[in-house]
């Protein structure tokens, strides 16, 4: 009897160190998804780079309780089609805990009834279409302030500060473009300025912009605001400057990307840019940050690699309060007694999911690199 029990009693040892064994070694998976090739890439890159400089340093440091953090990547392309895809394909996926994305406000909107139907919280760390957040996604969250704010301060910038009056939008015809646009047309008016002609673009389609600035030049126009991403916005600088059009151009925080510069060369000087972030931030927690992120990438990180880093930060702080799944997970984050100071400031998150206490960056292009400005009239 005595043989049979202390055989029991080692089977019983071995099992419940197994158990611990294995609990120790599981993952808090989750999802990185955004453009990873594409005109956009350089935004999803950071993206993903931030993400494992994030999931590096809190491994290195035990993780959270005990659980390492992992994830794997969705190339959505910048295609709101493709970001459906991976939300069917990643959505079956039970070990997925939550989604640090999508990049594009397009993707986003399409995207979310899938992953919504599966429940998982999706965080994104650079939707600014207003309208996102009123579509009434409960598991949707954003780090990131919306349009009705940015482009209020780009016009701000442009009119206020900068002081042009006669104005031209060119928006890219998506619904981050769309959703710019229809802020712009209105706060610049009442502003005081004059909006003399806009056009539009079709991203990662469209090369040739010499007929939107052609217009422009003949309307009269002395300032542009340049709502769409990098790729674009460095080919409309450059292709001014062969034209001989001289107006300022002002664009939105896709446009605050170091790819940018590195595409319009000398075109981009004297470029602003509103960003959720500015990498010349010298305060101890920023610093590090851009420290261990240009260490890590060999590149300056801009809002997407900052929001996102602050994502990863931000979640392992939810599970902590007991976010363990993907519904307690958005109940956590919905909860009064929740926020987060990162890197771009602090994330406390209202009932439809937006941020309402952060604010916009404006970035100028000096010396072949964006450097901090600072308004003084606004």
């Amino acid at each position: 009897m005595k043989k049979y029990f202390m055989l029991s009693l080692f089977i019983l040892m071995l099992v419940f160190a197994f158990s611990a064994s294995s609990f120790s070694a599981e993952k808090i998976i989750f999802a990185v998804v955004g453009p990873m090739t594409g005109d956009s890439a350089a935004q999803g890159i950071q993206i993903q780079n931030a993400a494992k400089l994030a999931v590096q340093e809190i491994n290195g440091s035990g993780g959270v309780g005990g659980k390492e953090f992992e994830f794997i990547v969705g190339d959505d392309v910048a295609n709101p089609n493709q970001a459906v895809l991976i939300a069917q394909k990643f959505g079956s996926n039970k070990d997925i805990l939550f989604v640090l994305g999508h990049n594009n406000s397009s993707c986003s909107i399409s995207a979310l009834p899938t992953w919504e139907k599966a429940g998982i919280p999706v965080i994104s760390p650079t939707n600014t279409n207003p309208t996102i957040t009123a579509l009434g996604h409960k598991n949707y969250f954003r780090v990131i302030v919306n349009d009705d704010l940015i482009i209020k301060q780009l016009s701000q910038l442009a009119v206020v500060e900068l002081g042009f009056q006669n104005i031209a939008v060119i928006w890219e015809n998506t619904d981050y473009g769309k959703g710019m646009l229809d802020v712009a047309v209105k706060a610049v008016p009442e502003l005081g300025a004059k909006i003399l002609a806009d056009e539009t673009y079709v991203p990662a389609v469209d090369r040739d912009y010499s007929a939107q600035i052609t217009k422009f030049k003949g309307a009269g126009v002395d300032c542009v605001l340049f709502l769409g991403e990098y790729t674009a916005g460095a080919l409309f600088l450059k292709q001014a400057v062969n034209l001989g059009f001289n107006a300022k151009v002002v664009g939105s925080s896709g446009c605050s990307n170091p790819k940018l510069i590195e595409i319009a060369g000398e075109a981009a000087e004297g470029f602003y840019a509103t960003s959720g972030f500015d990498p010349n931030d010298k305060r101890e927690q920023q610093a590090k940050f851009i420290t261990g992120f240009e260490a890590f990438s060999k590149d300056k990180p801009g809002e997407w690699g900052a929001h996102a880093y602050d994502i990863v930060y931000m979640v392992k702080k939810a599970i902590e309060m007991g976010g363990t799944t993907r519904e307690k997970l958005i109940q956590v984050l919905h909860q009064d007694d929740f926020e987060y100071d990162g890197v771009t400031g602090r994330i406390k998150f209202d009932a439809n999911g937006d941020v309402p206490g952060k604010f916009s960056l404006v970035l100028k292009v000096e010396g072949g690199e964006f450097t901090t400005f600072v308004p003084t009239k606004f």
